[in-house]
């Protein structure tokens, strides 16, 4: 298929889903029939393009306004698989919610076709070769999302996405000023008001832009997309919208939106590295932010029991691993990053779908009210136990694999004081985990349990993603390295 052709249906196929969905009868089977096919196509078509850049070819469409490479292939790859799974849980968990009366089928229609929607504005953030319409893409993100997370129409969830709003379009607004200004530093260089706003434009002509510019542009960058990312200390929103939301808003929220925001920020990286102020300048501004975000919410996560904003808290040390990795910086730390973000993905997807489990049996969130989970459900406990084992970075589960990686570079590089800063943190995140997995898992339970353990319908999907994360905390899958390795050469030339 023509590349050209395959870029513009990645866009178009989950909007016409959207609407499709949007406009279908109100029939649960009919609706999620649509949902589970429209997030199928997507699939296909997102890791057929994937397969496309793996060995580093770059594609072009719409007067080179969109294209991927091997950095767009790391996060269409996430949108595709992670993105599936998801939705595929997101039929049972709909069906749960419909049953115990909490939301309608319509209210699953709007789910559904929000979440189409929402892919739709993922992938064109990551697809986007302007800088403007990267930012607006982004900024999309937020307006597709926020309706599945106030789902529930509660007034804590309508609270949580008024903040949600708030919170990253004011962070989004210093994002925007880092566009403006990036554009009139590389006016003032290539003249050519159209070809300067892309990626591939600034990135080619980086050593002739005003360095003193480029520092402004990224701190800029920093605020504007690490708020979205979640970030410290802008990182508030987050909690409180991925504890309100449905599961597996929760699920696409921390396993592919704050990818997006990380994939942006690596944009700027990639620009102001290979400028004349040089990587050095970048790495400390991204390991200062790692390190702040990730020690803030170690100790947040030795006091939460309430799972999902406990797994919430593990998005925000997460990003933080993401900047820390990008502060170790070279080849190693950027595969570590890229490789990371793909880890975190299918962990943290796991996480949350899991947390839908857990409140169908125990109907509530707080784990001191659980206990007897390996009893009362072995499958979910072990897809529980997978996902912490790999968050906490166990030998053998994915995570572990970027942050050996990030830790060795560091050590190797002379890191000694922020890899330590670094180990601290993922100790305490190791207690904490333990202690709370522990409470759910073992003894005999604190509340009365509503049902037993889950269909396997629901489940099935969970095994795809635990099986994901001990794929690649196990074996070398080729395809991937050469991608990763592909995406590295894009940010360091060099």
């Amino acid at each position: 298929m023509d590349m050209q052709l395959l870029i513009i249906l990645l866009l178009v196929v989950p909007l016409v889903v959207s609407a499709i969905i949007w406009f279908a009868p109100n029939n649960f089977k009919t609706l999620s029939t649509l949902h589970v096919v429209g997030a199928i196509i997507e699939a296909v078509i997102g890791l057929k393009a994937v397969m496309s850049v793996v060995n580093g070819a770059v594609y072009y469409a719409v007067n080179k306004m969109l294209f991927i490479d091997a950095v767009g292939g790391v996060f269409i790859s996430l949108i595709a698989v992670t993105g599936l799974l998801v939705n595929l849980y997101s039929i049972k968990y709909m069906q749960w919610e419909v049953d115990k009366k909490e939301i309608n089928v319509k209210d699953t229609r709007l789910f559904f076709a929000l979440s189409h929607l929402f892919v739709f504005t993922m992938t064109f953030s990551v697809l986007s070769n302007n800088i403007v319409l990267m930012w607006v893409a982004i900024e999309a993100t937020t307006l597709s999302s926020v309706f599945m997370v106030a789902l529930f129409k509660g007034k804590r969830s309508t609270e949580s996405g008024w903040k949600y709003i708030v919170i990253c379009s004011i962070g989004l607004a210093f994002a925007l000023y880092a566009t403006v200004l990036l554009y009139s530093a590389g006016y003032a260089v290539v003249h050519d008001s159209e070809d300067i706003m892309l990626w591939t434009t600034l990135m080619a002509h980086a050593k002739e832009i005003n360095p003193d510019a480029l520092k402004l542009i990224f701190v800029f960058a920093l605020i504007g997309y690490g708020t979205k990312a979640g970030l410290a200390p802008t990182h508030t929103w987050l909690p409180d919208v991925h504890a309100e939301g449905p599961a597996p808003a929760s699920a696409m929220l921390s396993g592919i939106l704050l990818k997006c925001a990380i994939l942006a920020l690596i944009r700027y990286y990639a620009i102001v590295g290979n400028s004349m102020v040089g990587f050095e300048y970048v790495q400390i501004m991204m390991l200062i932010s790692g390190l702040v975000t990730i020690m803030i919410s170690a100790f947040f996560l030795l006091r939460q029991h309430d799972v999902k904003r406990m797994f919430a808290y593990h998005s925000v040390a997460h990003m933080g691993v993401i900047a820390f990795g990008m502060g170790v910086g070279g080849i190693f730390g950027m595969f570590a990053v890229f490789f990371h973000a793909l880890a975190h993905s299918v962990t943290k997807a796991l996480a949350f779908c899991i947390t839908g489990n857990l409140v169908k049996i125990y109907g509530t969130r707080d784990m001191t009210k659980m206990g007897g989970l390996i009893r009362i459900a072995p499958i979910t406990a072990i897809l529980f136990c997978i996902s912490i084992l790999s968050l906490i970075g166990v030998p053998g589960f994915a995570i572990f694999v970027s942050e050996f990686l990030m830790i060795k570079t560091s050590i190797a590089t002379g890191l000694a004081f922020p890899v330590t800063i670094f180990i601290i943190g993922l100790i305490i995140i190791f207690i904490a985990d333990f202690s709370h997995y522990n409470l759910a898992t073992f003894g005999d339970p604190r509340t009365k349990v509503l049902s037993g353990e889950v269909e396997w319908s629901a489940n099935l999907p969970l095994v795809g993603l635990a099986a994901l994360i001990l794929i690649f905390g196990l074996c070398t899958v080729p395809e991937w390295t050469t991608l990763l390795q592909n995406a590295v050469k894009i940010v360091i030339p060099s």
